[in-house]
């Protein structure tokens, strides 16, 4: 007899020759003993592919010797017998040591490589420990367990007995190992077959191979072995997939293999092609990174972040061929997976979408209904799912934080909710795992794997011992496998689960049990690496690959803390700041110039070309591009008309072709940018106008533009962002003619695209044009109303004018009566005035003369309505009980003076061009007016001292002189009571302010404005009066008189002439 263990993989082989007495041997803890002349004939002999711990076994096509030889041989004493019955006493968790005096047969023998004594010693351990005993540091080697359904192999476990099934967790023989244990990247579980993906990226198989599925060749042979898959030299897997009866991998450089059962066409083949039965590149036409498969269908994620399906659909139909998943385009995609006959992805931002059938709730939508195209889980998109595993009729999530959710059929208790019934249509936290971090989730066909803090839990459908707790009872909520502890990653499909345990993981956080690759993204890091190491070409390639594609882009630049998550109106998850540092340092290097064409030019396949489609658009994640575009360098500084139409015509139309509720989400993104952010888009903006106005452009090229910055002028004008002027396309006057835009835009009906829609983006000296061309218009109108054709001969049945006569000595009466006694009509003729006594002719000079005198004494002391300050001597508003027809008066006043082109001293601050606008004023404005008292404000907000209230002594109250008599007014409720602080004197001063500029006394201010505004108003009703900057207004009324000195000096020539008499 020969007996030995194959450390670290606690095996034990006991044979005897045909004639002798059988062996007995016996499996710890079920009290069993058994040899191989008590097991069904007809059951194989297991036979193991055990490699080297320094390196893996070539594959051989020697036989494996026969139980005869290894019974000539006899390499190990008694001793070393009686050692490995001590290893075998100890051993956890248990093992399977099986006699036999039967040798396997060819076809067997065909397909296993030949293993020597030597190979089996050095696999022991025994060269190391000739006692066979495991020292310490062996104990710590990560090992590989299986558990559950393993009647045709797919654990590469024989069973005792008649059973089919392995209970408890199960040391696995013969699986990839190095140094440090069991080498497992990833396993993947058909119904009856099993792929190991080991972490050198070799593929081997073991189970059901009746359609190829092994990947070996020769369907219809299965193994109990765990066997290589064959690959061409070099090639390396990075992740493999199990259907029912099919299988797939993706190599390192992206391409996808699939091989197995091909008669729904999951393995996107033609329909002709039934079975294959070695690994076949599929049809698809981009790399890939991920493939999922689900029992007659495959899911696969491209490598540029579109989703692809083939074979059996929820419907009943089946594909023979990828196609693509046109409503996922744009989602970043980061993890696929794939149930009985629905599929779920998930985002880089933690959404959830699923689609396919729905009869037991696993798409999470709340009811049954099945769905052709994915759904967004909106209840789910701030959870933070980071991970998702998909058994036949139920769905599992796992978020950032560790917590649990699951939906869908409920039968065998999978959900882990206790089966209060039997389905949940809508995703429910697991409450077993509330208030702890679990790391992994796993799903069966009907059963649910997790682990919390190196445990393992299992729930579910039990009839084949998948849970692993001993039994075959179904567990309704989670049980913990007592027997396992330091497990670091499971894997499980159908009827069967692996664990693998490694007491030297490291610490680790939720998320998938095996590394799986993602589409490409960008992050400041990574382009920072780039560039310090000058690697332009690679740093070129990943700028190709992610501004071609939209799902890429969408994907790039994200937070890496929580704020990536819960993409909604109220966050977009893009580190913007990263983003403009990144393309601004692109802009700072000698290959700026390339850098920008090649992402513009990339971008025309995403963002600018066809496969940009709003109206598919799932999630607001789609349309980050808008807030990544604008940082680049060219975008603000276009040189060429061409770059516009490639770039800032593009984006424009974009812009206009979103949905409207995409539209409001982005307008309230940009409501919340930092101002250089909401600037820069802007300023780029207005940089397209100003070229193709430069280059002379027609007008109706500008439209998309024009758009975009009429939304972005809505929204400005709500928080005053940046200043308005920053809309200015200042060559605009210079450029266009303008006055005939404006005439031609009132006069004409139609669609037609006239400048003067767009008054946002004129400076203040083209709209106050605009203004009077507007006046003179109105003036021609009034007087074409006052005259009527008679015999061929214009006849005035009318005065054209309005035309008035005041006495100097007392142009205040005459002009009160004057204003109270015209109508509008009256008002908007052109003016002429005449003093009494006087014969001059009204050019100008004496409208001029006319509002200077009566402004000097209208704004006097006497009449009580206006106060001047001592020290800026400027005026406001007394707040004194007065005549509101006074104040419509005045306002009109002021705006007739407008109207008629007629510049007035009017001693107001810009302040009141801020009431006119209904803008509101600040302590800038009230130091203005009143700079010792305002100072005095702005000193009180200045003093941080402990003794602030002894030092100012103030309350909430404020007295104001009304006719010399002070009267005291609180400014809140209580506001004697209440003294002014260190916490509250923000506050104090902003009341302050509001009453003394705004308010007043019984809101004698508030009335005194609004009546000035509305006699205003009353004249200059201009539709473009809105759109006026205060200080533009204010310029319009009192003309600039900000003279720049430097300038006048540098134009002006003193030219000396001698005089000769």
């Amino acid at each position: 007899m020969l007996a030995c263990c194959l450390a670290p993989f606690r095996c034990c082989i006991t044979s005897g020759s045909g004639g002798a007495q059988p062996t007995t041997s016996t499996r710890l803890g079920h009290n069993r003993v058994f040899s191989a002349r008590s097991l069904p004939k007809k059951t194989p002999i297991p036979h193991f592919w055990i490699p080297s711990t320094s390196s893996q076994v070539a594959p051989t096509k020697e036989p494996l010797p026969t139980v005869g030889s290894f019974e000539r041989k006899r390499s190990m004493s008694l001793e070393s017998t009686s050692s490995i019955q001590r290893i075998r006493d100890a051993a956890r968790p248990r093992y399977y040591s099986i006699s036999s005096d039967s040798a396997p047969t060819n076809e067997q023998s065909a397909n296993t490589p030949n293993l020597t004594d030597s190979t089996i010693l050095e696999a022991c351990g025994s060269r190391d420990s000739p006692s066979g005993e495991r020292g310490e540091e062996e104990s710590m080697k990560r090992e590989l367990l299986g558990f559950g359904l393993a009647s045709d192999g797919q654990l590469a476990i024989h069973p005792p007995g008649d059973n089919n099934c392995v209970r408890m967790p199960e040391h696995i023989i013969g699986a990839p190992a190095n140094a440090s244990g069991a080498s497992i990247r990833q396993i993947a579980c058909g119904e009856k077959h099993t792929l190991i993906l080991s972490e050198d990226g070799k593929m081997w198989s073991m189970g059901q191979n009746g359609r190829g599925q092994l990947g070996r060749g020769r369907p219809g042979t299965g193994s109990l072995s765990i066997y290589p898959v064959e690959f061409s030299s070099g090639t390396r897997v990075v992740q493999v997939a199990c259907g029912r009866e099919h299988s797939a991998c993706i190599t390192e450089d992206g391409r996808l293999f699939t091989w197995g059962d091909n008669s729904s066409g999951q393995l996107g083949f033609p329909m002709n092609e039934t079975t294959v039965e070695k690994p076949r590149r599929a049809h698809i036409d981009s790399p890939t990174c991920q493939v999922a498969c689900g029992p007659e269908h495959t899911l696969v994620l491209g490598q540029q972040g579109t989703v692809y399906v083939t074979g059996l659909q929820y419907d009943g139909a089946s594909l023979h061929q990828f196609r693509i998943i046109e409503s996922l385009l744009g989602i970043p995609i980061t993890r696929i997976a794939a149930g009985g006959r629905h599929w779920v992805v998930v985002s880089a931002s933690g959404s959830v979408f699923t689609w396919g059938q729905n009869d037991d709730g696993q798409l999470g939508t709340g009811d049954t209904t099945r769905q052709a195209r994915p759904v967004r889980l909106e209840n789910m998109s701030s959870m933070s799912v980071i991970e998702v595993a998909c058994g036949d009729s139920h769905t599992v999530l796992l978020t950032k934080g560790g917590r649990v959710f699951s939906f869908g059929s409920d039968s065998f208790g999978q959900l882990g909710c206790g089966r209060k019934t039997t389905t949940k249509a809508m995703p429910s936290i697991i409450p077993e795992f509330m208030g702890t971090e679990v790391l992994r989730i796993a799903a069966g066909r009907c059963h649910t794997v997790v682990v919390v803090k190196g445990r393992v839990y299992a729930f579910g459908l039990n009839s084949s011992g998948q849970l692993g707790n001993g039994t075959t009872q179904n567990a309704l909520l989670p049980m913990c496998l007592e027997s396992c502890d330091q497990v670091s990653t499971i894997f499980s499909g159908w009827d069967h689960t692996f664990l693998v345990r490694d007491a030297c993981a490291p610490d680790a956080k939720p998320g998938p049990s095996s590394r799986l690759l993602v589409p490409k993204s960008l992050t400041k890091q990574l382009v920072s690496d780039y560039l310090l190491k000058r690697e332009k070409l690679d740093l070129m390639d990943d700028l190709q690959a992610v501004f071609s594609s939209l799902s890429l882009l969408n994907g790039s630049f994200l937070y890496n803390d929580d704020r990536r998550y819960n993409t909604s109106e109220a966050n977009h998850g893009v580190n913007l700041d990263d983003v403009m540092d990144v393309l601004n340092s692109l802009a700072e290097t000698s290959d700026a110039a390339q850098y920008a064409d090649l992402i513009v030019d990339r971008c025309e396949e995403s963002v600018f070309g066809p496969k940009f489609k709003p109206q598919l658009f799932l999630s607001f994640e789609c349309i980050r591009p808008f807030l990544i575009l604008p940082w680049i360098s060219c975008f603000t500084k276009p040189k060429t008309r061409e770059i516009v139409e490639k770039l800032h015509l593009r984006f424009a139309k974009a812009f206009c072709a979103l949905t409207r509720p995409q539209q409001v989400c982005l307008n309230k993104w940009w409501r919340k940018f930092p101002v250089r952010h909401f600037n820069r888009l802007v300023s780029g903006l207005v940089a397209g106008v100003y070229r193709l106005v430069e280059d002379k452009a027609p007008g109706i090229h500008s439209l998309p533009l024009l758009t975009f910055l009429e939304e972005l002028h809505v929204l400005n004008r709500v928080n005053n962002r940046i200043p308005l002027q920053n809309f200015y396309v200042n060559n605009l006057a210079d450029k266009v003619n303008i006055r005939e835009d404006y005439v031609k835009w009132v006069t004409t009906e139609g669609p037609n695209f006239f400048w003067a829609k767009y008054p946002f983006i004129m400076n203040g000296e083209v709209k106050g044009d605009l203004l009077h061309v507007e006046a003179l218009m109105q003036q021609q109108r009034m007087i074409n109303q006052s005259t009527v054709n008679l015999f061929g001969a214009p006849v005035f049945i009318s005065n054209p004018q309005f035309h008035y006569r005041v006495r100097r000595d007392h142009i205040v009466e005459d002009t009160v009566m004057v204003i109270q006694q015209a109508d509008q009509g009256t008002m908007l003729k052109p003016l002429r005035v005449e003093f009494v006594g006087e014969e001059a002719e009204d050019g100008g000079g004496v409208r001029k003369e006319y509002f200077m005198l009566l402004f000097q004494q209208i704004l006097q002391a006497e009449y009580g309505m206006f106060d001047e300050d001592p020290d800026s001597h400027l005026t406001w508003f007394s707040g004194n009980p007065s005549e509101p027809s006074m104040f419509q008066m005045i306002g009109a006043l002021v705006a007739l003076a407008v109207y008629n082109h007629v510049l007035v001293a009017f001693p107001f601050p810009l302040a009141l061009y801020k009431v006119l606008l209904k803008q509101p004023t600040g302590l800038d404005d009230f130091i203005e007016l009143h700079p010792v008292e305002g100072k005095n404000l702005q000193s009180l907000l200045d003093y941080e001292g402990d003794d602030f209230e002894d030092v100012f002594g103030l309350e909430f109250s404020i007295t104001q002189n009304v006719f010399g008599h002070p009267t005291t007014v609180e400014l809140k409720p209580d506001g004697k009571e209440t003294p002014v602080t260190q916490a509250n004197k923000a506050d104090y001063v902003k009341r302050y302010v509001q009453f003394r500029m705004e308010q007043g006394v019984n809101d004698e201010i508030e009335k005194q404005i609004g009546h000035f505004r509305e006699g205003f108003t009353h004249v200059l009703h201009s539709r473009l009066l809105h759109l006026f900057h205060p200080r533009e207004l204010m310029e319009l009324v009192v003309g600039n008189e900000n003279y720049d000195w430097e300038e006048f000096q540098k134009k002006t020539r003193i030219q000396y002439t001698e005089t000769v008499e």
